[in-house]
C-alpha cells in the first residue's frame, strides 16, 4: 500500500530546501530512511558517500530538489525528513529541550505540558545521532501555548512551574534548565524557529558562526538539553513519527533561525586544549652546587595552588641540567607533595622534566 505520509514529508522537505536547509528522508523512528549500501559488506569501511551511492545518513543531505526527490524515491517508507546541522548557510545549531517524567499537579496546571496522546504513548528519540535513546510520555499543552510568545517566555514559564513542589516527579525539564543557564550566564534566549515535538518538548534552531564546529552532546549542558551540531540533524516540521507529528510552535518564525547568543556558544564549544608545555633552558651549572639545589627544593615547597605543577617542572629541569636530577628528584617530589600536589601528578611532572632536559641538553663544548 502506498505510504500517505511520503508526499506530505517530501513537500515539507522541499520547502525547507528552498530556504537553504539540507535535508534527508527519515523513517517513523526518526532514523535515516535510505538503507546503507554497505550493509552486506563483510567488513564495511568508513564511507561518507565517497562511493557515490545513497544511504550515508546525514552525509546525503542536500538542498537540491532533484537530489531530494531521488532520496525520497529510494525510501518510499519515509514519513518525515531531517535537517542537517552545521552546514552553510545557517551553520544550524539545534537545542533539543526534553520533557520527561514531568507531571502536572492537576489538569490544565499553568506552564505544565499536557498530554497530547494516550497514556501509553512512548517516544524513542534519535534526532541527532541516528540511535534510539530513551522512552518518554507525550506532553504538549504548555509548550504550545508558550510558543506564541517566543522561546524565552516559554523557558521562563517552564522554570517557574518546574520549581520543587510544582508538579515535577523526578523528571527532566529542559525548558527550565535552559532558563537557569540563561540567568546564570547572562544571555537572553532569542525568539527563533521553534518546533514542537510529540513528547511535549521543543527544538530551538539557532545560527552558528561559520568555521566553528559545534559538537553533538546529550545532557552535557544540563539534564534535558541535547545539542545537535555538525554531523547531527533535527526532525523537520511537518514530519510524522511513531507517536505524533513535528510542527512549528504557534507564533514561531518560519525558516529564520536567530543567531546563537555568544555566551551560550561558549558553553556549546569545548575549551581549547592547553598548549604543550615549553622547555626553556636555564643557565648551565658548571657543577652541582648544594646551596643551589636546596634552593630548588625550597622553591617548589613555596608553591601555591595553581602554580605547583609549573614550579615543580621548572625546578626539575634545572636539577637535570645540573646533572643532579636523579639525586634531587625524590626531594623535589616530596616538596611538591607538601604543597598538596597528588603523588602521581608530581612523579609524572618530574619524569616529563627529565625527558625535556634530555632532549635539549647540549654538549659542554657547545656552551663555550
Amino acid at each position: 500500500m502506498a505510504n500517505p505520509s511520503l508526499a506530505h514529508a517530501l513537500v515539507h522537505a522541499l520547502t525547507a530546501a528552498a530556504h537553504g536547509f539540507r535535508v534527508i528522508p527519515l523513517t517513523r523512528a526518526k532514523l535515516p530512511a535510505v538503507r546503507s549500501p554497505h550493509h552486506h559488506d563483510p567488513a564495511p569501511l568508513p564511507c561518507h558517500g565517497e562511493c557515490g551511492r545513497l544511504g550515508h545518513g546525514v552525509h546525503d543531505a542536500s538542498a537540491d530538489p532533484d537530489a531530494i526527490r531521488a532520496l525520497f524515491a529510494a525510501a518510499p517508507w519515509a514519513t518525515g525528513y531531517g535537517i542537517a546541522c552545521g552546514c552553510a548557510p545557517y551553520h544550524l545549531i539545534g537545542v533539543d529541550l526534553d520533557l520527561r517524567g514531568v507531571e502536572p499537579d492537576e489538569p490544565g496546571a499553568p506552564g505544565r505540558p499536557q498530554g497530547s496522546g494516550g497514556a501509553d504513548d512512548t517516544n524513542g528519540r534519535a534526532e541527532g545521532t541516528g540511535t534510539a535513546e530513551r522512552t518518554e510520555r507525550p506532553r504538549a499543552g504548555a509548550a504550545e501555548a508558550a510558543g506564541t510568545t517566543g522561546a524565552a517566555e516559554a523557558a521562563g514559564a517552564a522554570e517557574a512551574a518546574g520549581s520543587p513542589g510544582a508538579g515535577r516527579k523526578d523528571g527532566t525539564d529542559g525548558l527550565a534548565a535552559l532558563a537557569r543557564l540563561a540567568r546564570e550566564h547572562a544571555f537572553a534566549i532569542p525568539r527563533t524557529v521553534t518546533v514542537l515535538t510529540p513528547s511535549g518538548g521543543r527544538h530551538l534552531w539557532l545560527c552558528g558562526p561559520p568555521g566553528l564546529a559545534v559538537p553533538n552532546s546529550a545532557g552535557r549542558l544540563a539534564p534535558g538539553i541535547d545539542i545537535r551540531g555538525l554531523g547531527g540533524y533535527l526532525v523537520g516540521p511537518g514530519s510524522y513519527a511513531s507517536h505524533g507529528s513535528y510542527r512549528l510552535a504557534p507564533g514561531s518564525p518560519a525558516w529564520a533561525p536567530a543567531p546563537v547568543p555568544s555566551a551560550l556558544l561558549r558553553l556549546l564549544t569545548p575549551p581549547r586544549p592547553a598548549p604543550p608545555r615549553s622547555y626553556r633552558p636555564g643557565p648551565p651549572f658548571p657543577e652541582p652546587h648544594p646551596a643551589a639545589l636546596e634552593g630548588l627544593v625550597r622553591f617548589v615547597r613555596a608553591s601555591r595552588e595553581g602554580r605547583r605543577n609549573d614550579r615543580l617542572f621548572w625546578a626539575a629541569c634545572r636539577a637535570y641540567e645540573a646533572g643532579a636530577g636523579s639525586e634531587l628528584a625524590p626531594a623535589l617530589i616530596e616538596a611538591a607533595l607538601d604543597t598538596g600536589l597528588p603523588p602521581h601528578e608530581a612523579r609524572a611532572t618530574v619524569a616529563s622534566a627529565a625527558r625535556s632536559a634530555a632532549r635539549h641538553l647540549q654538549p659542554p663544548d657547545a656552551c663555550a
